[in-house]
């Protein structure tokens, strides 16, 4: 299988595997036990909240680990709520349903935004939004569908001075693009975004004061239940390397997307992209097919591809992203999303625009 969709999840990267075995091995111990063991085992912890302090560049706050990054949204909107007085939360239409679900669930006050057409933040839309209401705002650092980056440490300043609270889903962003979290509250992550194992993630918190759950006695209070020490080792592992293959991932990418661009037919595909991009997330409009269609024509020739999101897939309705560009219905459900990874070559590319093409031919 030609695997193009690493921006729904990677595989391990033997250096972070190899790591998990050892710490599994030699750092067994629960990090809440008071005893020598366990002091190994909470030493490690410390040093890996640390270090991912440190790559994100805050020295203010801590870092809480989450069974994902999914959980690491649901729990920073619930903080950060429980800290505003005001009854309004802006974000955008565009957004992972890991923000906007919550909120739905939440019944707040809430108002999701649409983008320009060119895929960039709407900063006129964006400011005739931000009423004396809003207490908090959400924006995504990357968007997961079509790779869009967006302006975070410009809107996390407008939002200080506004006296709103920010939080910043950097998922598919962490460690691919930089950011500045100087007026960041809350800022999420995730491991298997970057090569480290699933089933774990992270919340940055500069003010950690509520959980979302129930008060306990692990992370601060904050989450409950036991930390995966060996798997936070690993995730930090991943990151080490990651930080080592970004750039040739992403110059990489960059080539991948020129090849598409060049020799995908335009009357039946478009490469949607805006002026801030992130290469590694190629997200094409199917003109004429329904994009699910077409993943499940790629399947069948052996390449792994996906129809957005992965938290949505099955559901064949418009996708959000285009309808936030200002997509109609109909034309939103044409969508695929490619997604290019440290082991993505030329060739594996080539065969995927050789079925692409073979497809509409075949008509």
């Amino acid at each position: 299988m030609i695997y193009l969709d690493h921006a729904a999840t990677t595989p391990m990267h033997p250096d972070a595997i190899e790591q998990y075995r050892d710490t599994a091995e030699r750092f067994y111990g629960n990090s809440s036990s008071l005893h020598d063991t366990g002091e190994d085992a909470l030493q490690l912890l410390e040093q890996a909240r640390n270090k991912l302090m440190q790559w994100l560049g805050v020295t203010e706050g801590t870092i809480i680990f989450t069974g994902s990054g999914s959980e690491a949204n649901y729990i920073a909107l619930n903080h950060l709520l429980r800290q505003t007085n005001k009854t309004t939360v802006l974000t955008l239409k565009s957004e992972h349903d890991s923000v906007l679900l919550p909120l739905q669930r939440w019944a707040v006050h809430w108002q999701a935004l649409d983008l320009k057409t060119t895929g960039e933040f709407d900063w006129d839309l964006f400011e005739q939004a931000c009423t004396e209401e809003v207490g908090v705002v959400s924006i995504q650092q990357v968007n997961s569908e079509t790779g869009f980056i967006f302006p975070i440490a410009a809107i996390a300043a407008f939002c200080r001075k506004k006296g709103i609270l920010f939080h910043c889903d950097g998922i598919q962003g962490f460690l691919k693009n930089p950011v500045d979290l100087t007026d960041v509250e809350a800022y999420t992550i995730s491991s298997h975004k970057v090569y480290g194992p699933k089933g774990l993630g992270a919340v940055y918190l500069r003010h950690p004061l509520f959980s979302p759950y129930y008060e306990a006695h692990h992370e601060f209070g904050i989450r409950p239940g036991t930390v995966d020490v060996p798997g936070i080792a690993a995730f930090m592992m991943a990151c080490h390397r990651y930080l080592q293959e970004n750039q040739q991932i992403q110059a990489s990418s960059k080539r991948f997307r020129g090849m598409l661009k060049k020799r995908l037919p335009a009357a039946y595909y478009q490469i949607i992209e805006s002026p801030q991009q992130l290469h590694s997330i190629c997200a094409i409009h199917t003109k004429q097919r329904d994009g699910q269609f077409v993943l499940l024509a790629l399947n069948r020739a052996g390449i792994a591809v996906s129809a957005g999101s992965a938290c949505r897939a099955g559901e064949n309705g418009p996708n959000s992203t285009l309808r936030a560009i200002g997509f109609d219905e109909s034309a939103a459900h044409g969508l695929i999303r490619l997604s290019f990874g440290r082991m993505t070559t030329a060739e594996e590319v080539e065969r995927c625009i050789d079925v692409l093409c073979s497809l509409e031919e075949s008509d």
